[in-house]
């Protein structure tokens, strides 16, 4: 039996509905059949078990969905095989004017969002922010998106996951498709397992 299945067919006996997501109202009945079995979130063959981790807790502390999270680790830096050279930065976070702290500069592709050439990519050269670890990686973006004032609309739509990344992503990035893009990962990779994870 495959985990989703398995997952699917308990949800049915737990009376929940059978989606195969072990969201919060999963991970409560499981505790309740199994307890004390739960103890750490569940691994991922294409995340790493650090990052998982991160995205909980940037999820706990600041809010910001732990599938979004790793939806745009794994968008951002091609599964982590693409980031600026010794930054620690999988989401491309930029350094913003008047930022203090270490960078590294990248030559990047943007999309023009406006006026005659909207639609049209241009390349530019971009600092970076550099961090010590990727775990503080996903705590500073979880302060980005769970803090500033720019993404308080797209904070306004949760706990509608969709419309949440449909108004983060017009924010996040140029890319018009940016938001499909992180709901097709979350969707295809059953990243809304994260959500909420309390251990």
């Amino acid at each position: 039996m495959k985990h989703e299945d398995f997952i699917k067919t308990f949800q049915r006996r737990a009376g929940l509905a059978a989606d195969g997501i072990v969201g919060p109202n999963t991970i409560a009945a499981l505790e309740k059949a199994f307890p004390n079995a739960i103890k750490s979130p569940p691994p991922h063959p294409k995340f790493p078990t650090e990052h998982i981790e991160g995205a909980i807790e940037a999820d706990q502390e600041l809010g910001v969905p732990a599938s979004v999270s790793l939806a745009q680790w794994a968008l951002e830096s091609g599964y982590g095989k693409s980031m600026p050279p010794g930054s620690n930065n999988p989401f491309g976070m930029k350094a913003r004017k008047n930022e203090t702290g270490p960078t590294v500069t990248v030559r990047t592709r943007e999309v023009y969002t406006s006026g005659p050439k909207k639609g049209q990519a241009y390349y530019i050269d971009a600092p970076f922010r550099k961090f010590d670890s990727f775990g503080h990686a996903f705590i500073e973006h979880g302060k980005l998106l769970g803090t500033a004032p720019v993404y308080a609309p797209a904070r306004a739509k949760l706990p509608d996951l969709d419309a949440y990344i449909e108004t983060m992503g017009r924010i996040y990035a140029t890319d018009p498709t940016y938001a499909d893009k992180i709901k097709s990962i979350i969707r295809t990779n059953g990243l809304r397992q994260y959500d909420g994870w309390k251990a």
